[in-house]
């Protein structure tokens, strides 16, 4: 299931290449209960390129989604393609983005770059729910880095310390605790979504996933982080 590692905040490599122990050691190929075609926000980032570096090795198709420069993706083979959507509030793209997939990953952090509301996931999740509904995708894996509360629970004390941290650390705590919120609010109520906090704990690969829509029961996740 997808769930957090053992492994320390910001060995991205470690904890992504965590991924490959779900493939059964007897199947050749993507394994039944992992999707075919994935959408990927934010492959760009570092944990967005870890995540494409896991689909290519368990033979599992990708759109990368990003917002500029698409040419630092490569290794793009089969049906999987790069998109470029500028803007998390073009409907029409993600929608187009969204097709023939199987779930979507949100894999976005806060930069010097992240200036404007059309690359803030919060500012966008109607409009990202809206064009997985109108592509035909129910399951949206959101990973988030951070020490969040669980959606419907009040911020926790560490994340408002993060959250008044100047700079990039400040913005990105607020960012994704306003993620957990809206979550928390019923903005994808509609599909099926699962909540991932990933790198952050020392208890294991085995933990369930910080929350999901229906969990447990359904098949919400692919691979651990």
């Amino acid at each position: 299931m997808l769930a957090r590692t053992g492994v320390e905040p910001g060995s991205l490599a470690a904890h992504i290449s965590a991924f490959s122990i779900m493939r059964s050691a007897a199947t050749i190929g993507p394994s039944p209960l992992l999707p075919r075609h994935v959408a990927v926000i934010g492959a760009a980032g570092g944990l967005g390129q870890g995540v494409l570096r896991v689909c290519r090795a368990e033979g599992i198709e990708f759109t990368a989604i990003l917002r500029s420069r698409p040419e630092r993706i490569t290794n793009v083979a089969g049906r999987s393609r790069v998109v470029v959507v500028e803007s998390l509030a073009d409907g029409a793209a993600l929608t187009d983005a969204f097709s023939g997939t199987d779930a979507v990953l949100t894999a976005l952090g806060v930069t010097a770059a992240t200036r404007d509301r059309s690359a803030l996931l919060s500012a966008n999740m109607a409009t990202v729910k809206e064009s997985m509904i109108a592509a035909g995708v129910d399951r949206i894996i959101v990973i988030n880095t951070l020490l969040t509360s669980l959606p419907g629970t009040p911020t926790s004390r560490l994340m408002r310390f993060f959250s008044w941290m100047p700079g990039n650390m400040g913005r990105g705590a607020t960012e994704q605790q306003a993620v957990v919120d809206a979550i928390g609010k019923g903005v994808f109520a509609s599909l099926r979504w699962t909540l991932v906090r990933a790198a952050v704990n020392s208890r294991g690969s085995a933990e369930r996933p910080v929350a999901s829509a229906d969990w447990p029961g359904a098949l919400n996740s692919w691979s651990p982080v």
